[in-house]
Protein backbone atom coordinates (compact mmCIF):
# COMPACT_ATOMS: atom_id res chain seq x y z
CA UNK A 1 0.00 0.00 0.00
CA UNK A 2 1.63 3.36 -0.83
CA UNK A 3 2.49 5.76 2.05
CA UNK A 4 0.15 8.88 1.61
CA UNK A 5 1.49 12.10 2.95
CA UNK A 6 -0.95 14.84 3.94
CA UNK A 7 -0.10 18.48 4.42
CA UNK A 8 -3.42 19.98 6.14
CA UNK A 9 -4.04 23.84 7.14
CA UNK A 10 -6.27 24.41 10.47
CA UNK A 11 -6.04 26.66 13.11
CA UNK A 12 -5.91 24.30 15.45
CA UNK A 13 -4.23 23.84 19.09
CA UNK A 14 -2.84 20.39 18.05
CA UNK A 15 -1.14 21.85 14.63
CA UNK A 16 2.31 22.43 14.30
CA UNK A 17 4.02 25.73 12.72
CA UNK A 18 0.93 27.89 12.98
CA UNK A 19 -1.37 25.35 12.10
CA UNK A 20 0.52 23.19 9.33
CA UNK A 21 0.55 19.83 10.18
CA UNK A 22 1.89 17.19 7.54
CA UNK A 23 1.15 13.61 8.59
CA UNK A 24 2.20 9.94 6.85
CA UNK A 25 -0.49 7.66 6.70
CA UNK A 26 -2.78 9.40 8.83
CA UNK A 27 -0.75 8.98 11.81
CA UNK A 28 2.99 10.02 12.13
CA UNK A 29 3.41 13.68 12.58
CA UNK A 30 6.30 14.84 10.18
CA UNK A 31 8.48 17.66 11.87
CA UNK A 32 8.18 21.00 10.32
CA UNK A 33 11.82 22.70 9.48
CA UNK A 34 11.07 26.49 9.86
CA UNK A 35 14.01 28.01 8.48
CA UNK A 36 12.97 26.48 4.75
CA UNK A 37 9.73 28.15 5.12
CA UNK A 38 10.13 31.90 3.45
CA UNK A 39 10.20 34.79 5.90
CA UNK A 40 7.39 37.11 4.44
CA UNK A 41 5.10 33.41 4.02
CA UNK A 42 5.37 32.68 7.94
CA UNK A 43 4.91 35.96 9.09
CA UNK A 44 1.17 35.86 7.21
CA UNK A 45 0.49 32.50 8.18
CA UNK A 46 1.33 33.64 11.97
CA UNK A 47 -0.50 36.72 11.98
CA UNK A 48 -3.43 34.56 10.09
CA UNK A 49 -2.69 31.82 12.93
CA UNK A 50 -2.87 34.04 15.71
CA UNK A 51 -6.49 35.89 14.34
CA UNK A 52 -8.26 32.24 13.90
CA UNK A 53 -6.74 31.07 16.90
CA UNK A 54 -9.33 32.80 19.64
CA UNK A 55 -12.37 30.73 17.92
CA UNK A 56 -10.70 27.04 18.20
CA UNK A 57 -12.08 26.61 21.40
CA UNK A 58 -16.01 27.86 20.70
CA UNK A 59 -18.85 25.51 20.09
CA UNK A 60 -20.41 25.73 16.70
CA UNK A 61 -23.07 27.42 18.35
CA UNK A 62 -20.71 30.07 19.78
CA UNK A 63 -19.04 30.34 16.06
CA UNK A 64 -22.42 30.93 14.39
CA UNK A 65 -22.22 34.44 15.32
CA UNK A 66 -18.80 34.86 13.93
CA UNK A 67 -19.29 33.26 10.90
CA UNK A 68 -18.67 36.79 8.90
CA UNK A 69 -15.18 36.83 10.36
CA UNK A 70 -14.62 33.21 10.34
CA UNK A 71 -15.68 33.11 6.60
CA UNK A 72 -12.96 35.95 6.47
CA UNK A 73 -10.54 33.96 8.01
CA UNK A 74 -10.81 30.92 5.81
CA UNK A 75 -10.78 32.82 2.63
CA UNK A 76 -7.26 33.85 3.89
CA UNK A 77 -5.96 30.28 4.93
CA UNK A 78 -7.39 28.67 1.31
CA UNK A 79 -4.74 31.40 -0.25
CA UNK A 80 -2.42 30.49 2.18
CA UNK A 81 -2.79 27.02 1.37
CA UNK A 82 -2.75 27.50 -2.53
CA UNK A 83 0.76 29.56 -1.65
CA UNK A 84 2.40 26.13 0.08
CA UNK A 85 0.81 24.17 -2.74
CA UNK A 86 2.11 26.51 -5.94
CA UNK A 87 5.48 27.57 -4.38
CA UNK A 88 6.42 24.10 -3.47
CA UNK A 89 7.33 25.06 -0.12
CA UNK A 90 7.35 21.59 1.54
CA UNK A 91 8.52 19.85 -2.14
CA UNK A 92 10.88 17.62 -0.47
CA UNK A 93 8.60 16.01 1.62
CA UNK A 94 6.51 14.49 -1.57
CA UNK A 95 3.18 15.36 0.18
CA UNK A 96 0.12 13.77 -1.88
CA UNK A 97 -2.78 16.04 -0.40
CA UNK A 98 -3.34 19.76 0.54
CA UNK A 99 -6.08 20.36 3.11
CA UNK A 100 -7.62 23.22 4.19
CA UNK A 101 -10.09 23.10 7.56
CA UNK A 102 -12.22 25.42 8.56
CA UNK A 103 -12.81 25.53 11.85
CA UNK A 104 -15.62 28.33 11.98
CA UNK A 105 -17.78 25.19 10.30
CA UNK A 106 -15.32 22.36 11.74
CA UNK A 107 -14.73 20.45 8.41
CA UNK A 108 -12.22 20.58 5.58
CA UNK A 109 -13.21 22.47 3.18
CA UNK A 110 -10.75 22.79 0.20
CA UNK A 111 -8.48 20.29 -0.87
CA UNK A 112 -5.49 20.24 -3.80
CA UNK A 113 -3.81 17.01 -5.22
Amino acid sequence: MKEEIKLTLAAEPFAKCFGILILENGDYMIEIDQSKIPTDFLSRLKKWYEDYYPYTGMSLKELESKQQHTEKLDKIGIELLNEIYENRIFSNLNIDKYIYYSRGIDKPIFELN
